[in-house]
């Protein structure tokens, strides 16, 4: 190749390279122009944030002063306050002090101290001669752990007594030496569920059924006294079935039952919680009735404790205590369902 075209060539590729970097320089010449202008809007809108900041640091400032300025007023208040709560306080105290001395200076010492709730000697009720009457002690819901202490308290008297029983679960074995020891065995259902009971004649007889099953099962003894829960005159059955009672008196005697109510009661299912309250409740029967029938409930605490006391308040009123049967002059409820 000549030196002419080689000095050509060259001349051509340093046009080129001039023309592509003066491209290169009015390229980077529009974008540094164009950063220049997005940094000056940048910075406007920083100084722009800065000043909402500082109005807004200010508001918090003056808020601060106002709630530094309001906490001090009520903590004022409230010392203020609290010293004339004290001084109220104080005075009601001394009022108090002053009182307990004035009681204190009339009260009588005490001589004796006890956390017994029956305290002092239990007072058995004035007797009423009854000679020809009989009262029969009967004794609801069980057996229960209670029943075997009650038995041998019967024993101990040479009392008998009557247990309308119903399912004692683990205590149904209790039934068996309830007949053996020569007390009689009669019916208050197999469950003593209101609802399920009362819920028709059927269900009724159904749970009665099966209290009657179970007694046989345990005693060998196909009993025919019997008590309604609640007794007859109930009328918490009348939620369940509108004038259930009134059949259900008439269809127990069709099949050859007896049912018992009650005339006297030793008040333990009415809050009778002491033997001096079982006493009072025991002495509350008519005086004209030849024969008392005295409700209570082998699963309880306090009539176990209290049962010496109700014995020995009946004999000493000229009672015979007896034990009831099919023969026995019922006393029954008004039926008021």
């Amino acid at each position: 190749m000549s030196k002419a075209k080689v000095f050509k060539l060259i001349v051509i590729l340093l046009s080129v390279l001039f023309i592509v970097s003066a491209a290169t320089c009015v390229v980077l010449g529009v974008k540094y122009h164009n950063s220049n202008k997005q940094i000056a809007q940048l910075n406007d809108k920083l100084d722009e944030g800065q000043s909402m900041l500082d109005e807004q640091v200010s508001a918090n400032e003056s808020l601060k002063e106002e709630n530094s300025s309001q906490a001090e007023s009520f903590s004022q208040q409230y010392e203020k306050q609290s010293k004339e709560n004290q001084s109220k306080v104080d005075e009601l105290n001394k009022k108090i002090k002053d009182l307990n001395k004035q009681l204190a200076a009339k009260k009588k010492p005490s001589t004796t101290k006890s956390n017994n709730v029956q305290s002092g000697p239990v007072v058995i009720p004035k007797p009423t001669p009854s000679t020809g009457k009989t009262v029969y002690l009967t004794f609801d819901d069980g057996p229960s752990s209670y029943t075997p202490q009650i038995l041998d308290t019967l024993d101990k008297y040479g009392v008998k007594a009557t247990f309308f029983v119903k399912n004692g679960g683990k205590y149904n074995y209790l039934m068996k030496d309830i007949v053996n020891r020569g007390h009689s065995i009669g019916l208050h259902t197999y469950s003593h569920d209101y609802a399920k009971i009362y819920k028709s004649d059927t269900a009724y007889f159904n749970d009665l059924n099966k209290i009657s099953d179970l007694v046989f099962e345990q005693t060998g003894v196909r009993t025919k006294i019997m008590r309604f829960p609640g007794g007859a005159s109930n009328t918490v059955s009348r939620k369940y079935s509108k004038g259930i009672m009134s059949r259900l008196t008439k269809s127990v005697k069709q099949q050859g039952y007896v049912y018992f109510d009650w005339n006297c009661s030793n008040g333990d299912a009415d809050g009778a919680n002491t033997v001096q309250k079982q006493l009072n409740f025991c002495s509350q029967y008519s005086k004209s009735a030849s024969t008392v029938i005295v409700l209570m409930h082998d699963t309880k605490k306090t009539t176990r404790d209290a049962l010496p006391k109700i014995i020995e308040y009946y004999k000493s009123c000229g009672f015979k205590l007896g034990v009831i049967t099919t023969s026995t002059p019922p006393i029954q409820h008004r039926v008021n369902n």
